[in-house]
């Protein structure tokens, strides 16, 4: 089930790639206050139909944040709606062969003429130390250097990758990382060694899985250890 990040996350892909026009087809603001659970909130979500609904107020605020972050997408030129083919050079599908298996990307953002491969992400911060450590726990590296075959399968040229991040509470920082040459250089290996697995193991049809065993469970080198901060009463000790 998406957890409420990711809700927001595929919220603000709608608003700034696919348009204002399909935001408003797919998704309502829920009224503050508004229980679902009552007769007026039944009615109510009768009334908006399939689309999908984002509550407003309370802790993470997702129909605010929404807005927010694309407010702030707004001051990078590379987000201006108003630019020639801005919808078409968004969501780009690319399918190709690799290994004799059949590929498909779907990218968020081309500049062809720049020859960059845009990836929006939502996050909880964008300093470059902690941005980087998400990027490598998730697999980010993997995705940058595969869709960046992809655009240069396709365009039949170079494409460098940027991920643009932009943080889901106010003031919503954004922050742009380009993909440098020794992580997307990893990133194709790791991809082209997951594309040959796949490969060998769907014409064997063998699906190899790691077998169990017993580990040692040991603290891990953060972990500090106990201390303990009072003393054991005896039993002719008060209490109180």
């Amino acid at each position: 089930m998406p957890t409420p990040a990711m809700e927001m996350g595929t919220a603000l892909h709608c608003l700034k790639l696919d348009g204002r026009d399909a935001f408003k087809e797919q998704y309502v603001m829920k009224p503050e206050g508004l229980s679902l659970s009552t007769k007026e909130g039944k009615a109510w979500k009768a009334e908006v139909g399939k689309r999908k609904v984002l509550s407003c107020g309370g802790k993470d605020d997702p129909w605010g944040s929404v807005l927010g972050m694309a407010n702030s997408l707004d001051r990078l030129q590379w987000f201006d709606e108003d630019q020639p083919d801005y919808i078409k050079n968004n969501e780009v599908s690319i399918y190709w062969d690799w290994h004799n298996i059949k590929c498909k990307a779907r990218l968020d953002r081309v500049l062809v003429d720049e020859g960059i491969v845009l990836d929006l992400k939502t996050t909880d911060c964008v300093e470059p130390d902690i941005f980087a450590k998400k990027v490598v726990s998730l697999g980010y590296d993997f995705q940058a250097a595969f869709y960046a075959r992809a655009a240069e399968v396709a365009y039949k040229k170079p494409f460098k990758f940027i991920f643009v991040a932009v943080e889901r509470k106010a003031p919503y920082t954004v922050d742009l990382f380009e993909v440098d040459d020794r992580m997307m250089r990893e990133g194709l290996a790791k991809s082209d060694a997951a594309v040959k697995i796949y490969s060998a193991c769907s014409e064997l049809g063998k699906w190899p899985n790691k077998e169990p065993q017993i580990r040692s469970l040991t603290y891990p080198g953060w972990y500090r250890g106990f201390k303990q901060s009072f003393e054991i009463p005896t039993p002719d000790e008060d209490l109180f």
